[in-house]
């Protein structure tokens, strides 16, 4: 399970959302609550979900995020599955966090960006995983 809370800004009229994404990797289900208005789209995952980087990637570079003794190290890797291209950018430190994310779809025509920001290697709240109400009835 994946679960992700944050601010996004939709295209062309950056209208801004207040987000809580879960991804069940078991099922291949992903829920995406829009915390303002309470409404859940609950659609299948629209990549196969990686558990790092497959052995089929390209190593690109490496950069350093954080400042003074917070640095940490992340390799960034061209990843293509099936009609999808993806920079990801991982941790070094072998927890494989994800950095950086641009993924390009083909099939969908779209395109996403995303940046983890204040990592913790716990759970602080499990709840997160928790599927609203709201998410039961969506189809």
């Amino acid at each position: 399970m994946v679960g992700m809370k944050g601010v996004s800004f939709m295209l062309p009229d950056l209208h801004k959302s207040n987000l809580w994404i879960i991804e069940n990797i078991n099922d291949g289900q992903m829920y995406v609550i829009d915390q303002d208005s309470k409404r859940c789209d609950k659609s299948p995952m629209p990549i196969k979900p990686l558990k790092c980087i497959p052995d089929t990637a390209t190593y690109l570079h490496s950069s350093t995020f954080g400042y003074g003794d917070k640095q940490i190290i992340g390799d960034t890797w061209l990843v293509t599955v099936d009609d999808t291209v993806n920079y990801a950018t991982v941790s070094r430190d072998g927890l494989c966090v994800p950095l950086t994310g641009h993924s390009f779809f083909q099939k969908l025509a779209m395109v996403n960006a995303a940046t983890t920001t204040d990592f913790v290697p716990k759970v602080d709240d499990p709840s997160i995983f928790d599927i609203p109400a709201e998410c039961h009835s969506a189809i």
